[in-house]
């Protein structure tokens, strides 16, 4: 008799859970399926059963805040200017940066995560869209370095443990004013 959908989604989300503590402890190369098993209480079969390999279960991680960043890009992208469609992309990609903490850690810091956006159509499309959102239609070089930096910087202060005690709110809005003075510098 076959599972029910309910379970296996639970369970998904279960290895999905488990495997994104175990990617911020050890990164995404430094945990196994077996990690993941054990960390569940199950065997590596029963992993196997809801993911057909580690990459499978790497995009799990990463698609809540890979839908965030598509969503983003609908809205931005309706806008009838540059400047307003970079100013929408920075405000969402600050709120999912908050949102998703823990995520936006594991994808933005870990090496195997970008190696991944590169070799995954998909994950590349979407980042490379939103990238072309932040920078405009006609970028050079100092413009990437900007953005790439800026995004950065806040990815990292959403993890930085010298700011942890701002509220999310907080953190929402010092962003805000750094990235505003940054973009009308540029």
């Amino acid at each position: 008799m076959a599972k029910p959908v309910a379970a296996r989604g639970f369970a998904r989300e279960r290895v999905v859970d488990a495997a994104l503590e175990l990617f911020v402890q050890h990164g995404v190369r430094g945990t196994s399926i077996q990690m993941i098993a054990s960390r569940l209480g199950v065997t590596k079969a029963s992993v196997y059963y809801q993911f057909q390999s580690k990459d499978d279960i790497v995009l799990a991680v990463a698609q809540p805040i890979l839908d965030d960043i598509e969503h983003v890009r609908r809205i931005a992208d309706a806008l009838p200017t540059d400047e307003a469609r970079r100013d929408v992309a920075m405000s969402g990609l600050i709120d999912l940066a908050i949102r998703h903490r823990q995520v936006a850690n594991v994808l933005y810091g870990d090496p195997a995560m970008r190696e991944l956006m590169v070799t995954h159509e998909s994950m590349r499309q979407c980042v490379d869209g939103f990238t072309k959102l932040l920078t405009g239609a006609s970028t050079n070089r100092t413009q990437l370095v900007a953005m790439t930096l800026l995004t950065a910087g806040i990815y990292c202060c959403t993890t930085d443990p010298r700011i942890a005690e701002l509220t999310d709110e907080e953190l929402r809005a010092e962003l805000e004013t750094v990235v505003k003075t940054f973009t009308s510098a540029m």
